[in-house]
């Protein structure tokens, strides 16, 4: 769809993004970055091997770390946010392609994370520098609850006592830029968490560029009993009607959500959408 009054910049950065998802090329060194990475036999040798079939069959579907590799490539970010990292697949695929990015990670390490271990920002930081050795830029990570770190760090919330007891969060908000080339949203999977993620970035989102949100599957973690906790809770916006279903909140965006072209791959191997800002 044709975004009335477009920014060309924006047209440009949104051109190159659609040229390159699902390159070949881009599927393989994927592929590849994710084999300098730590072993991870639940989750990895999977991915890795769809990875390789989409890139000998020339299958353009893509999924979150490749789907990143290929934004990364064509619009090379100055700055990355992102919100849940685990074990730093996403990141990494950033860093390689934009050597000179600003990434912060948010991230609270939950223990046993998608059946997997979770050991926390200096493993991942160890990670990085052999997945990304040529990264010049920096990476900060950003500890704990998202719903409650990153109001925080974009400061939408009175730094009282409670947000002065961790500077951490709030000298890294302060050092930050005030918008990002790229955001992934991939942290709280249940409906209300992923939008309460979504409506914190979105302000924060530059011109031209790109959100991207991992795992639209048919239901979130309500499912499994899980709830999305904020200490500001009572301050948040909170729709009557939010489904269980982390695609629901994908289609409320694509509906609502004015100056902004969407793509996405539904029947990927874990599904994703990708929302570039138009102006």
């Amino acid at each position: 769809m044709k975004q009335l009054n477009a920014c060309p910049f924006a047209v440009r950065r949104l051109e190159a993004i659609r040229r390159v998802l699902g390159d070949p090329t881009l599927h393989e060194r994927t592929a590849a970055t994710l084999e300098t990475l730590a072993p991870d036999a639940v989750n990895k040798p999977r991915l890795i091997e769809w990875l390789r079939e989409c890139a000998r069959t020339k299958d353009t579907r893509f999924e979150i770390r490749s789907g990143l590799r290929a934004i990364a490539n064509a619009m090379r970010p100055r700055s990355y946010l992102e919100i849940g990292t685990r074990r730093g697949w996403s990141l990494a695929q950033v860093l390689c392609e934009s050597p000179d990015v600003r990434a912060y990670s948010f991230d609270e390490w939950l223990g046993g994370y998608a059946s997997v271990d979770n050991p926390g920002p200096e493993f991942v930081r160890l990670e990085m520098k052999k997945a990304a050795p040529q990264h010049r830029g920096t990476v900060r990570f950003v500890n704990g609850n998202s719903h409650d770190t990153l109001p925080v760090f974009f400061q939408g919330v009175p730094l009282e006592d409670r947000e002065l007891e961790d500077l951490s969060v709030v000298r890294a908000g302060e050092d930050a830029p005030r918008s990002f080339d790229l955001i992934t949203v991939d942290g709280d999977h249940t409906a209300l968490g992923a939008w309460w993620d979504v409506t914190d970035i979105l302000p924060f989102v530059a011109i031209g560029g790109a959100i991207v949100i991992d795992d639209l599957v048919d239901t979130a973690d309500e499912a499994s009993g899980q709830r999305a906790t904020s200490r500001y809770e009572s301050i948040r916006p909170t729709p009557d009607d939010l489904e269980p279903s982390l695609l629901h909140v994908w289609n409320r965006l694509k509906a609502g959500l004015d100056g902004y072209e969407f793509i996405e791959c539904l029947d990927s191997i874990v599904p994703i959408g990708i929302a570039v800002r138009m102006r």
